[in-house]
């Protein structure tokens, strides 16, 4: 390590039987060979986050299997490499020291015989995850494998990097969703349940990105919906005004994407989608959900879910970003209020991602 990197940090990390991510002092690591070492500038939050410690919550329990070692939060990161391993100049000429980079969350292998990786489900490659099981990027520096970072088009004063970090999650996920798993054209009408993140850039996607010509927004929380017109809905409601206002305009909605992931939103999306429509669940509220199965094959209907997206996907969803097609809504707030951040979370209060920026030692 170069003297300007210290030698240690404080990182937020992952306890077993702890409701609440622990400041812990711990050493900065040195790169191994096939790694960078990145000065983290902004660690986003995710739903994630708050089901790996909301001890309540029954996704906890299926999240907290063979978990029983700390780790270091947080599995959307961007920041500077300060240091590269010894193999990295040569197996990837493109990272520099002083590259500004966004991280991709799954320590996938990427080779050319994974018959994952070149499908473009790199994603689901491993159960290796930055952040959900192995060090991730709550903290003033991370190790990652130099496969796993993506350059950014731009520098942090023209792409903030807490709009990077949401990027490589709030907006690659829905990204993955809507154009790879459900193919979205401009024909179709879209319903999108659940304004935080990942819903206020699903409808964005939709609208900028693929040309849907009926994008609707709804959340129970009304602030939610302030300003989601501003990223492409057409229409907005809540749950209770969700149907009349469908049947007012003459709308059938062809794909329900439900960003919550309870039984009552996931009732709401069956109650309004057409025959022959598809739900897609990304949302984890429960760990488990009712599906009436002579319902849905009466209607035809197609039940999905994804999960995360492809590094190439992360590379398209930048360059949307870095045009101007895509503008996510981020609120920075200081890494040390992370335990608070996941409070807000737990209690509805955020309306827009957070990302968490490390402070000067």
């Amino acid at each position: 390590m170069t003297s300007s990197i210290p030698e240690s940090m404080v990182a937020y990390r992952f306890h077993p039987g702890y409701s609440e991510p622990m400041a812990e002092r711990i050493s900065v690591p040195s790169p191994s060979p096939d790694q960078v070492l990145v000065k983290i500038l902004a660690g986003g939050v995710c739903h994630s986050d708050l089901s790996l410690i909301d001890h309540n919550n029954d996704v906890h329990k299926v999240m907290l299997q063979n978990k029983t070692k700390k780790f270091t939060i947080g599995h959307e990161g961007s920041g500077i490499i300060v240091s590269l391993g010894s193999a990295v100049p040569s197996s990837y000429p493109e990272l520099i020291l002083g590259a500004y980079v966004a991280t991709y969350a799954i320590d996938a292998c990427f080779e050319p015989s994974c018959d994952k990786c070149t499908r473009g489900l790199s994603g689901l490659c491993t159960y290796r995850a930055y952040g959900l099981n192995i060090d991730g990027f709550w903290a003033p520096y991370a190790a990652i494998r130099a496969a796993c970072v993506v350059s950014v088009p731009g520098t942090p004063a023209t792409i903030p990097p807490g709009v990077v970090s949401t990027a490589t999650d709030a907006v690659l996920t829905p990204y993955h969703a809507m154009k790879a798993c459900c193919r979205l054209q401009p024909a179709h009408t879209v319903l999108c349940v659940g304004i935080g993140g990942l819903g206020y850039s699903a409808v964005a996607i939709a609208k900028r990105c693929l040309g849907v010509r009926c994008v609707v927004a709804c959340d129970v929380r009304a602030a939610a919906l302030e300003g989601i017109r501003d990223a492409g809905a057409d229409y907005v409601a809540t749950p209770d005004e969700l149907a009349a206002l469908l049947a007012q305009h003459a709308l059938r909605v062809d794909f329900a994407f439900d960003f919550v992931g309870s039984q009552k939103t996931f009732d709401l999306c069956f109650s309004v989608i057409r025959p022959g429509g598809t739900i897609h669940v990304m949302g984890i509220a429960h760990a488990t959900l009712n599906v009436p199965p002579l319902i849905t094959m009466a209607k035809e209907l197609t039940y999905k879910t994804s999960s995360y997206g492809s590094k190439e996907e992360l590379k398209e969803v930048l360059q949307a970003i870095a045009d101007g097609v895509l503008k996510p809504k981020v609120e920075m707030r200081p890494m040390r209020e992370a335990a608070q951040v996941l409070r807000d979370m737990h209690d509805g209060k955020l309306t827009s991602r957070v990302a968490l920026q490390p402070e000067e030692e």
